[in-house]
């Protein structure tokens, strides 16, 4: 059989594994959702639409990129399907109800294509959902603990978990007028706590864990995926400037006010005028900004040339992603999976 033969039947077999992953993890997200719902001891009154509501998200199903960079990552380290589906609901899980907590906290409208859970249901049990689909992850995760190096990969999930929370606050304290203070420095370090953390060397380092690999491993991978999280995060904030998000609002990152590459270097090198109305633009709420504002920006970053400056920037990270990748080539397998896998972390951060 032709070289190109082989290769097209490898990557249908590893496809037909993501897609199937994708119905496992889902059923296995919505029976733990149904399990929080339970008590042992007593009969409980919910309210109206609860189950509705804590389904609103997980339902939706994303691309599920996490829960099929860590089981990639795990198949090439030699793990068993079956011991990645229960990892790989605990993150998406947490993704979905991490972005429960994010629309809030952002007054965000749009998520996947669906009004937020916030809208929908108001924002006091959306909180509130966000916490029980919070309960319902740890419960995957104590679920996790029990299986082999269960130990070490509940507390990957925990540090990975926490990581993301400090770097989503600094993404919320560096929001407004604030972001017009935030360095470079600070934006890639936002970018590299909020998003390459859960997003990349997280998944990637749980599923080596669920594979068997050590320390070693562990740190080649995270050479690997802060970069490309870096780059991948660098490309998001391009496509938001650009209007080319797909399932959300467009010119998110303005109208909230964000701190990003490009608005860094637009506020950087803008006239002291031009600067004044940047800040007057970023000192009002969200919902107060209308078009002459959004226009108004997006004028300040094609005179800038800051779209064109974050696109250097993100080659620079994609470079150091593909540089720590060539450095590893004695650690990783070589394998179906192992090469889906760095095509698929490529794609995070390609327009």
């Amino acid at each position: 059989m032709p070289t190109m033969e082989i290769r097209k039947e490898r990557d249908q077999d590893v496809m037909s594994i993501i897609s199937k992953m994708r119905e496992d993890v889902h059923s296995e997200i919505i029976r733990t959702i149904k399990s929080v719902l339970v008590s042992q001891s007593r009969d409980i009154i919910k309210a109206p639409g609860l189950m509705d509501m804590l389904r609103y998200y997980p339902d939706s199903m994303g691309k599920y990129s996490r829960a099929s960079i860590m089981t990639l990552s795990a198949m090439a380290a030699g793990a068993n399907y079956n011991d990645c589906i229960l990892p790989a609901a605990a993150i998406q899980l947490f993704e979905d109800f991490a972005l429960v907590h994010d629309d809030i906290e952002d007054g965000s409208l749009l998520r996947r294509g669906r009004r937020t859970i916030q809208t929908e249901y108001g924002i006091g049990r959306a909180i509130n959902a966000g916490d029980m689909l919070h309960s319902a992850v740890e419960w995957l995760l104590y679920r996790v603990s029990k299986q082999k190096n269960g130990d070490e990969i509940y507390k990957k999930a925990r540090e990975i978990g926490n990581i993301t929370s400090i770097g989503q606050d600094k993404d919320i304290y560096y929001s407004g007028r604030n972001a017009l203070e935030a360095t470079e420095e600070i934006y890639i370090s936002i970018a590299a706590d909020k998003t390459s953390a859960y997003s990349v060397y997280g998944p990637l380092q749980i599923g080596a864990l669920i594979g068997g690999s050590g320390l070693v491993e562990l740190q080649v991978l995270e050479d690997i995926g802060l970069p490309a999280g870096i780059a991948f995060q660098i490309n998001d904030d391009i496509k938001d400037v650009e209007g080319k998000v797909v399932g959300k609002s467009q010119y998110e990152d303005i109208r909230q006010g964000k701190a990003t590459l490009i608005s860094i270097n637009t506020y950087k090198n803008s006239g002291p005028e031009e600067r004044a109305i940047m800040e007057s633009i970023y000192s009002k709420k969200p919902s107060d900004k209308d078009d002459n504002d959004i226009n108004y920006i997006l004028g300040l970053i094609e005179k800038t040339g800051s779209v064109g400056y974050a696109r250097k920037i993100r080659k620079e990270y994609e470079k150091s992603a593909l540089n720590a990748l060539m450095r590893a080539r004695d650690i990783i397998p070589e394998n179906p999976y192992s090469e889906a896998l760095m095509e698929l972390i490529g794609a995070l951060y390609t327009e």
